[in-house]
């Protein structure tokens, strides 16, 4: 009775394991880190023509450490009132990334908290 137990038990954990695998698991566990981590961040989205500067500080006359493509999406760690560009002095401090964009060209699709 007892050998017939762990028998089936046996089984049904080797039916919900198999398919999976142990790099499965692991590739799973790193898989969800990582939209866990970036489900943290509010996400924006560059809204313009042309490529648009990451500034060093929240400025215009700061110096561009990179910059983004129009229509990629961005992490935003946090918002502060910075240089005046257009009309709207909020800058957005990118996630991973040392540098600044204006919220003039980067639209947040959910609420940035301040610095």
């Amino acid at each position: 009775m007892v050998k017939k137990a762990l028998t089936t038990y046996a089984l049904a954990v080797g039916v919900l394991i198999g398919p999976l695998g142990t790099a499965g698991w692991a590739a799973g566990g790193h898989e969800s880190t990582e939209r866990a981590r970036a489900a943290a961040y509010p996400v924006g989205v560059v809204e313009s023509r042309a490529p648009l500067n990451v500034r060093e500080k929240p400025t215009a006359y700061s110096e561009v450490v990179k910059q983004l493509h129009p229509h990629e999406r961005v992490l935003l760690a946090c918002q502060k009132r910075g240089g005046w560009v257009d009309g709207n002095p909020v800058w957005y401090r990118l996630h991973g990334s040392k540098g600044w964009v204006s919220a003039r060209y980067v639209h947040n699709l959910q609420p940035v908290r301040p610095c």
